[in-house]
């Protein structure tokens, strides 16, 4: 069984799950302290911002040869991703994660963005 999965590089799960819960903790603690989040906007928050780490690492794997089509795969992650925060958040809440999305704060790194 191990020769055969050597034989078949591929990535590893509990890497890429670690690594987006980490990265996921720690957007949802700087969403949080901007937007005075309560406890069940955060949870709901976390959970959002990890699919939405992994989605983004799966897109990037996936179409890493098709710029247009990932940037189109992106675009459409970033809808569902606002959509999904106008559910859990407050209308001002929202307003506030908009307009820090259009000025952002020192953050250069690209998949790190918040809506």
């Amino acid at each position: 069984m191990a020769d055969r999965l050597a034989e078949h590089p591929t990535f590893s799960l509990a890497s890429i799950s670690k690594s987006a819960d980490d990265d996921a903790l720690v957007i949802t603690r700087e969403m949080s302290n901007r937007l005075h989040l309560n406890e069940g906007q955060f949870l709901s928050l976390l959970a959002l911002n990890r699919t939405k780490l992994v989605t983004l690492k799966s897109i990037a794997r996936e179409y890493r040869g098709d710029e247009a089509t990932r940037a189109s795969k992106v675009a459409e992650l970033e809808a569902q991703f606002e959509q999904e925060c106008s559910r859990i958040l407050t209308p001002s809440q929202l307003s506030q994660l908009q307009h820090s999305n259009d000025h952002p704060a020192g953050s250069n790194e690209p998949g790190h963005g918040l809506g």
